[in-house]
């Protein structure tokens, strides 16, 4: 099934959703719950058709196979009812894998309209699932465009932005890749399909498969984001998706693990209930921003490398907190960029400044100089409509990166620009663009003085002459009166 018509189909089923579920939300969730139940019914039907067995309805659990839910006997009442039990039961199915066991969980039918149920399930039962990749994109593309009406609980990353950052890092195969606060795995995808395009899938062997699905890892601390993170990454082809419901702050397990990539658009705002973090980190704050990249840094293996989302905050705060990370990605690690975004990169949901550091775990040394890249435009426009334009920085700043001696001669009045270690550490570690970024003024050429003077003059002339018409036609009009 091509991907154009998994992605009608997406459209539809939402569309059919809308009245009775509003929720972005709840939307997601619907369609992955029903997504994985055809695509069980379909390898059933396959295993059959070998002459196998069907391996998740059997059993007890045949009644709710989809051939049962959609037979033209049962009628819209019952396949509310039928739908439900499925649904809530399917939990405790022995014949189902643990991830799918946990995608089930505290799953149900959130509405009782059959007419809605029959015409919802019409939809996702012309889906076959016989190609995993157009699948999980059309899936992507359902998780951006409940993304855009802002309802997920976080500000999702524009696909853009999360692909820009990945060509940044530059993932290969035997890469171990970790978004400490993965949402939807937005990121994770993307890295994938970066090492999929780089080797033309068809480069690598099984085994370099298998082992590229094992180094791929997730955590989030919203149950409803890990269940969809993990729903994504098994339309993506990944059995068992390393998605875990984990709080990185406050929790100490996974502390001791370690990646060669790490790449995160972690949470800004800090939770009114405070954070608690542990004691493990190497600086002593509440800021969620702030401890993720802490996080980051202290999770790289040697030579691994990051690239993170900031609010501009982070590049100028004087706290201690803030003094002391920015200190320790200069001194102990190798800062090798800062890029900063125009403040609508997020709109609608909100007008924040943020950039993207990227930086590199050393053993042996730490930052010499650093790269400042002043991004304008990223190809949409900066309003709540974020439409696409013309106007767009990101290939070249990915053609500038990836090619950094050349830049060694840029002036601070170019759109990008070095700055040397010493000067950051004499500006007390502040990396704001704005610090270092030098504005060229253009000089503007005024006529001789006497010139001047004499337009004043001849202006003047002209107010005196038009008050004295204007004075001989009041004069006419009130003779006439």
């Amino acid at each position: 099934m091509e991907y154009k018509q998994f992605k009608q189909v997406i459209d539809n089923a939402r569309a059919i959703l809308v009245g009775k579920l509003p929720s972005p939300v709840a939307q997601v969730d619907a369609i992955s719950y029903a997504l994985i139940y055809k695509f069980m019914s379909d390898n059933d039907d396959d295993s059959v058709a070998l002459g196998g067995k069907r391996a998740y309805f059997s059993g007890e659990y045949e009644k709710y196979s989809w051939h049962n839910l959609m037979s033209p006997t049962v009628t819209g009442s019952d396949r509310v009812i039928l739908y439900r039990s499925a649904l809530e039961n399917m939990t405790r199915n022995p014949n189902l894998p643990p991830l799918f066991r946990e995608i089930f969980n505290n799953a149900t039918l959130n509405f009782n309209d059959p007419n809605t149920l029959n015409l919802f399930l019409s939809e996702i039962d012309k889906i076959k699932h016989d190609s995993g990749d157009s699948i999980g994109d059309a899936y992507e593309y359902l998780l951006s465009t409940m993304g855009s009406q802002g309802d997920l609980g976080q500000f999702r990353t524009p696909r853009h932005i999360i692909d820009f950052m990945v060509e940044m890092i530059d993932p290969d195969k035997s890469d171990k890749i970790l978004d400490p606060a993965c949402g939807t795995a937005g990121f994770l995808i993307s890295a994938y399909k970066h090492i999929m395009k780089k080797y033309n899938k068809n480069r690598l062997t099984s085994e370099e498969k298998e082992n590229i699905h094992h180094n791929f890892y997730g955590f989030d601390i919203e149950p409803n984001m890990t269940r969809i993170a993990r729903v994504n990454m098994f339309l993506h082809g990944f059995k068992s998706p390393n998605i875990v419901e984990h709080d990185t702050l406050s929790s100490e397990d996974y502390w001791d693990d370690r990646y060669s990539v790490i790449i995160a658009n972690p949470p800004f705002m800090t939770p009114k209930g405070g954070i608690v973090p542990h004691k493990k980190f190497g600086i002593t704050s509440k800021k969620a921003e702030l401890l993720f990249v802490d996080y980051i840094t202290s999770h790289l293996k040697p030579n691994g490398r990051a690239a993170v989302i900031v609010p501009d905050g982070v590049l100028f705060g004087s706290s201690s907190a803030h003094k002391t990370l920015r200190k320790e990605l200069i001194e102990n690690q190798k800062l090798v960029a800062v890029i900063s975004m125009p403040s609508g990169v997020f709109k609608p949901y909100a007008g924040v400044s943020t950039a993207i550091l990227v930086f590199t775990k050393t053993n042996t040394g730490s930052t010499d100089r650093v790269w400042f890249y002043d991004m304008k435009a990223d190809g949409h426009s900066l309003d709540d409509k974020r439409s696409e334009i013309k106007d767009n920085d990101i290939p070249d700043i990915l053609q500038r990166f990836h090619n950094l001696e050349s830049e060694k001669d840029r002036k601070r009045t170019d759109q990008s620009f070095f700055v040397d270690k010493s000067e950051i550490v004499d500006n007390n570690y502040d990396l704001s663009l704005n610090k270092y970024k030098e504005v060229e003024y253009q000089a503007i050429e005024y006529p001789p003085t006497d010139e001047i003077l004499a337009d004043i003059e001849q202006l003047n002339q002209e107010i005196v002459d038009n008050l004295a018409e204007l004075k001989k036609l009041l004069n006419m009009t009130n003779s006439d009166l």
